[in-house]
């Protein structure tokens, strides 16, 4: 019995070595049951955290010789699931019909209901929940579940329907289904029908209205939710930052830091989300020492996120390094450092980046080009600009938009070219807009073009009445010229056109404010 001793010893492990197992059990002369048994106990205890070893001594078993039984076959086909071997699992089905462990033995049945629906054959997993006599709940959930991850409604509806019994998984399954399919009403509905939840069912319903930009239904019910969990917080705090929330999702972030709960990756994506679109480089810093100093994952998503804050915040170092960080970085990290080098006035820096980019073979986006565009702009790359213009439809199929035209025609505004840029603003297909005609309106005050600057102010006026800058900014046009009347009926006519506001804390105070409370937590 001396080589199985060996097993048993490899056995006693957390990780069963299987070339020791292959070694003492092609030595051993155990009886085939014993054999059998030993060889179940590693399958079963390899099966999760090394599927292909799970599956090599399931393979090794006819050498042996010994057959798999009604405890082998359940975790070989969770470890072949797994794998997504399909060719393997459907051998093991026939393995199992022939055997004689089909349908009658519920635990096989179900890792096949099971196997076939992770490897996204549902023709199979169907069929093979139609030859269960009398299928548990646990037959159905597996492919109840993965009709969920999919969002296909009708089959989840039909087996949901369908059941015997319904467990959590089950109510919580046909939650996620809706929510995946955009159902939201739906996914409230069997909310509000489950007898009990747990965090799973609130946290899910909480993802979903977040994702879809309900952030004010999704604080609804978080505000409500018993027991919060990691999931529920994160998803808040994400949603805040996407819909252009971020004190709101830093003042959750601190609540979440009051209760004690450490964020992850995913949680972090989203204060700095926020934290770009404060603006405040201190603010920045802090949040990057945050991430170093509570060791969060820099997966390629935080180091994204930290990419485009740096970057938009003027901390061009720090975004650099983040970058660097990046071993295959796509159009995302590239467009956020380009964009925020370019806002920056780091010009050729940014295109320097994008010629990288472009070498690298990844595709840019239309954001990409106003990052390029502003940064040519920035640069006084006039030429360069009208190059990289025309690259962008010819070269990439890019439709130009609205924000590309106002690039342009700030690049030839601050050029000196303001006939250019007015051509260009007359003919835009999409009519004149709002931020080609300030950025033209701008570059008139520097080369004190009244005629053009008279013309596109009154655009102005007639698309955003109530920006007191425009009036502004055509009445200092007019004091340039020491026409002092017409300066002066500019201001009355912004003084009609705009109530008198009370003053109040400005966006920069407010920022100061923010920065100030989350400097108290570290």
């Amino acid at each position: 019995m001396a080589p199985l001793d060996g097993v048993a010893r490899a056995l006693a492990s957390d990780h069963p070595p299987p070339a020791a197992l292959h070694a003492h059990l092609l030595r051993s002369e155990a009886a085939p049951t014993l054999v059998r048994s030993l060889l179940n106990s590693a399958i079963i205890r390899l099966s999760k955290p090394r599927p292909r070893a799970a599956l090599g001594l399931l393979l090794l078993m006819p050498r042996l010789p010994v057959s798999p039984d009604h405890f082998t076959l359940p975790f070989a086909l969770n470890a072949t699931a797994s794998l997504r071997l399909l060719p393997l699992g459907a051998s093991l089905h026939a393995i199992a019909v022939r055997l004689g462990l089909l349908p009658l033995r519920l635990p096989v049945a179900n890792a096949l209901v099971d196997f076939y629906a992770k490897c996204e054959d549902y023709r199979a997993a169907h069929a093979a929940l139609a030859d269960i006599p009398a299928p548990d709940a646990v037959s159905f959930n597996s492919l109840l579940c993965a009709h969920a991850r999919n969002g296909s409604v009708p089959p989840a509806e039909y087996l949901f329907t369908a059941m015997p019994s319904r467990t959590q998984v089950s109510w919580n399954a046909m939650v996620v289904v809706y929510v995946s399919a955009g159902d939201l009403a739906s996914a409230r509905r069997v909310f509000d029908e489950m007898p009990t939840r747990d965090t799973a069912s609130w946290s899910v319903l909480i993802v979903g209205y977040c994702k879809r930009g309900l952030v004010q239904s999704a604080r609804e019910l978080f505000d409500k939710m018993p027991a919060k969990n990691l999931v529920a917080w994160t998803a808040m705090i994400n949603g805040y930052a996407q819909t252009g929330r971020p004190k709101v999702a830093l003042a959750l972030f601190r609540e979440l830091e009051a209760a004690e709960i450490e964020p992850d990756a995913a949680t972090m994506v989203g204060v700095i989300s926020a934290t770009s679109q404060m603006g405040s480089t201190e603010l920045a810093v802090w949040v990057g020492a945050y991430v170093d100093r509570k060791k969060i994952e820099r997966n390629e998503k935080v180091l994204t996120a930290l990419v485009d804050m740096h970057a938009k915040c003027g901390n061009v170092e720090q975004a650099l390094s983040a970058f660097r960080e990046i071993a295959q970085p796509d159009a995302y990290p590239y467009t956020a450092l380009i964009s925020g080098l370019a806002t920056h006035g780091h010009g050729n820096l940014a295109l320097q980046v994008f010629e990288r980019m472009q070498a690298q073979a990844i595709w840019p986006d239309p954001i990409t080009f106003v990052g390029v565009l502003t940064a040519c702009s920035h640069a006084g790359l006039v030429d360069k600009g009208l190059e990289y213009w025309e690259a962008m439809v010819r070269d990439y199929g890019i439709e130009r938009r609205a924000d590309h035209y106002a690039c342009v025609v700030d690049m030839l505004g601050r050029a000196g070219r303001i006939e250019e840029a007015f051509e260009m603003v007359q003919t835009m297909p999409m009519g004149p807009h709002p931020g080609a005609l300030g950025a033209l309106l701008s570059a008139c005050k520097t080369y004190d073009n009244v005629e053009i600057a008279e013309i596109v102010a009154n655009k102005l006026f007639e698309l955003e009445p109530r920006n007191t800058g425009n009036y502004i900014l055509l009445s200092n046009i007019y004091a340039g010229k020491e026409l002092w009347e017409e300066a002066e009926r500019v201001r009355s006519l912004m003084k009609t056109k705009l109530p008198f506001k009370k003053p109040g804390s400005t966006w920069v105070e407010d920022r100061h404010r923010e920065h100030a409370k989350m400097s108290v937590m570290d």
